[in-house]
């Protein structure tokens, strides 16, 4: 225990889902933390967490070095991923795939020299492995519809030229995650969404999902046996939308959505009302990468990489209680 209480951990992206878990990890590890987030004061899920709160852009000039000194550990639970398919430019101005690239080689070359290790947090469609002609051309198909694919495939790989110069990266791909502490915009919530009546009917498509704690748990046990420029895919439970949907509604209290489509006809009208609404410059409330990345469950190989870190998925009832009790609690369901 003294020994990790030596740890400093600098975590980027704090208040995010995913952030926001691997912060209460550390903490319960007694980490040393710095917590960076855009927002200006703490949000909701770090007020009440006894860490370091320093509020900036990661893009501004220098910034990450200040960030950075004196930190061992840096963990990257921010970087991009472009949601909507037509938006020309990224929300800071810049072509999606030069901003990611950008970002992640100024990270790089900052914790390089702070010689301190990095934790990135990425994304299981790096992971996913095509076996058929037919999976391979829907495979390819999207990643020419949406920037996301890229932006991922990207920075991963400049992470693992990193590690290959010797930089200690642990690199953790998450499939699709829940539970608490998530501060996203409402309207791209799953849980409150259909606690509210807001999503009509779900689609045929197998899923894996894991609890962000689990994920922390996953990153904390990679850093423990030095688990570097390994993409470590972290997996939970399958389940289809149809049936997390009708186990979601059940604890929630509320009926679950009588229509199932099929997800080639959702993914085309959602594709194609982003289309239509990028046209006119406005963006859509579904974004179609969610449900791209849906898809892709049907190309994910399964994996024993979690039982090698010693890490087993809760229940998905826990996750999915808990996730509803946060939601209220900020009154998302409401």
């Amino acid at each position: 225990m003294a020994r990790r209480s030596t740890v400093k951990a600098l975590v980027i992206g704090a208040s995010g889902h995913l952030g926001n878990a691997i912060v209460r990890a550390f903490v319960n590890r007694n980490y040393r933390i710095t917590a960076c987030g855009r927002r200006s004061v703490p949000p909701a899920n770090l007020s009440d967490l006894s860490v370091r709160y320093l509020s900036g852009d990661s893009e501004t000039p220098g910034l990450l070095d200040k960030w950075i000194d004196g930190h061992d550990l840096v963990v990257d639970a921010a970087a991009p991923y472009p949601l909507h398919a037509f938006s020309p430019v990224s929300e800071f101005g810049n072509d999606p795939i030069a901003q990611a690239e950008r970002r992640t080689r100024l990270l790089l070359d900052a914790v390089r020299r702070h010689k301190a290790r990095l934790v990135y947090v990425g994304s299981f469609v790096t992971m996913v492995r095509p076996r058929t002609d037919a999976q391979r051309f829907k495979h390819e198909l999207m990643r020419l519809a949406h920037p996301y694919f890229e932006v991922k495939e990207l920075i991963e790989s400049q992470m693992l030229d990193a590690s290959r110069r010797g930089l200690p990266v642990v690199i953790g791909n998450p499939t699709y995650c829940l539970g608490p502490w998530d501060l996203h915009d409402r309207d791209l919530c799953m849980i409150p969404l259909l606690l509210r009546g807001e999503i009509p009917s779900s689609i045929s498509q197998m899923l894996n999902v894991i609890d962000v704690r689990d994920v922390a748990d996953a990153i904390g046990a990679a850093i423990d046996t030095e688990r570097y420029g390994q993409p470590i895919q972290i997996s939970g439970h399958d389940i289809s939308t149809d049936e997390l949907y009708s186990l979601i509604c059940e604890l929630g209290g509320v009926p679950r959505p009588r229509i199932s489509t099929a997800t080639t006809f959702a993914l085309a009208g959602a594709y194609s009302m982003e289309l239509m609404l990028g046209m006119i410059g406005e963006k859509t409330r579904l974004p179609s990468g969610g449900m791209m990345m849906a898809t892709l469950f049907d190309c994910l190989v399964s994996s024993d990489q979690m039982s090698q870190l010693g890490v087993a998925p809760r229940p998905l009832s826990e996750t999915i209680v808990d996730a509803i009790k946060w939601y209220r609690k900020i009154g998302y369901c409401t």
